[in-house]
Formats: structure tokens, C-alpha cells, sequence
């Protein structure tokens, strides 16, 4: 994170401010997720699902490598909530730059995301307990094929697809549906998520 020098407070490094707190429109700068420094600033939000940097073990006459334990899953919130749940998603492309209207949370379990079709996409998340800190947007696009596992509590966009027919398999809590908190974008502030140069 970098202080800005006007007084407009902490600024990611990912995140253009271009005009002041009144009225405010933020450019969010896409992260790579393909190196340690973006892993690292994703870490507060979730974890990365990637081989890379792992140990595989052999299993299956050794015909398939095994990528142990490389995300822990925080799924049952309450014993009410019923067993997780495996979804299908099949996205549309968002159109670049994308207009950001919300963002949303889901406080009893965490979401897990992996791409079908070794594709990337981009994920967008903030700090926040009561609400989003909208001055702390992020943007990241991940690298071809990997997934990441959202905390629970972690303020979120929807899905952002790059392609139309983009296959993404989604663990959610059993009780997503009920547990899916939205908060619209302060009037008067625009977030705006620009195309990243490597697409």
C-alpha cells in the first residue's frame, strides 16, 4: 500500500485515484496474480489455487501428480446450512472497462472458483467489516488456469469472465443463496475496472 501526498489517504498500488473524494472516480489497475507480489497482496482476500512453487506427490501407478492441501476450505457456517455445495458456472464476457455498481459478501462460508477451461479472469475485492473501504478497491487477474478461494466476509464482485462460454466450477456454502449480503456503490464515487495490458 502507498500514502498518497494530498491527503487523500492510503491508495493501493493497483488502484488509480484520479479525481478527489467528491465525486471520485477510481481506475482499478488489474494485479497479476503470477508472481509472488500479487499473491501476496491477493492474501488478505483469499488464496491462490495454483501448482506452481508446489510439491506434487505420485499417485495412480504413478500416472497422475497430486497437489495436496493447497487451499483450506471454510464451508459450514451453521449446522442448519446443510452440506456445501459443487455449481457449474458458465459466464458471458464482460466488456472492458467494466462499470463496478456493487459488490457483495457471504459471512458463513467461503467460495472457491476454478477455472474448466485453463482460462483467466479477473476478480475484484475490498477490506471491510460493516461495508466495503471504497477507496481500497482491488483488481487482479489471475494467471491461465488457476482458482482462488475467497475468505468468508470478503467484499467481492460477481464473477468477471473475459470470454463467453468461460466454465468455472463454484464450491459455495449450502446456504449461498441466503447468505449473500449486496452493498451498491456510494453515489457520487465510480469504480471502473480497466482492460489490463497483457489481454
Amino acid at each position: 500500500m502507498s500514502r498518497s501526498s494530498n491527503g487523500l489517504g492510503l491508495i493501493s498500488d493497483g488502484l488509480r485515484h484520479v479525481q478527489g473524494l467528491c465525486g471520485m472516480t477510481h481506475d482499478l489497475v488489474c494485479i497479476t496474480l503470477e508472481n509472488a507480489t500479487g499473491m501476496a497482496a491477493f492474501s488478505s482476500f483469499g488464496t491462490v489455487i495454483d501448482a506452481v512453487g508446489k510439491t506434487p506427490e505420485l499417485i495412480n501407478d504413478g500416472s497422475t501428480q497430486r497437489f495436496s492441501d493447497i487451499a483450506s476450505l471454510d464451508l459450514r457456517g451453521e449446522p442448519a446450512d446443510g452440506d456445501p455445495k459443487l455449481s457449474l458456472y458458465i459466464a458471458a464476457a464482460r466488456i472492458l472497462p467494466l462499470r463496478v455498481f456493487r459488490l457483495e459478501r457471504h459471512r458463513r462460508a467461503s467460495q472457491v472458483f476454478l477455472p474448466l477451461n485453463n482460462q483467466r479472469f479477473i476478480v475484484v475485492v475490498a477490506p471491510g467489516t460493516d461495508a466495503p473501504d471504497w477507496q481500497r478497491v482491488q483488481a487482479f487477474l489471475t494467471a491461465p488456469g488457476q482458482g482462488i478461494c475467497l475468505y468468508r466476509n470478503c467484499w467481492h464482485h460477481g464473477l468477471i469472465a473475459l470470454n463467453d462460454g468461460d466454465r468455472f466450477a463454484v464450491i459455495e456454502g449450502g446456504s449461498y443463496r441466503m447468505d449473500t449480503q449486496e452493498l451498491a456503490v456510494p453515489d457520487g464515487v465510480v469504480l471502473r475496472v480497466l482492460r489490463p495490458a497483457t489481454l
